[in-house]
């Protein structure tokens, strides 16, 4: 497998990773397994922290898979 295809996997991979546990800390919040004094402010943050850890993972992974394609791997 080339490296930019595995940067390109890895990208993927970690973006579901992010999403799908900011999806299980605001399933846990809304249902009531997690207490919080302000549930919507908890969602909030949850949103935005996963909203900016998928932007620099894309970021990262994508300038690493352009140059590794550039390089021909």
């Amino acid at each position: 497998m080339k490296k930019s295809t595995r940067a390109l996997l890895g990208l993927v991979l970690l973006d579901l990773i992010v999403v799908a546990g900011a999806w299980w800390m605001i399933d846990r919040t809304q249902s009531g397994a997690w207490n919080s004094n302000d549930p919507a402010g908890s969602i909030t943050m949850v949103t935005t922290t996963a909203g900016m850890l998928v932007g620099l993972i894309s970021v990262v992974l994508l300038l690493a898979f352009v140059t590794h394609r550039r390089a021909g791997n």
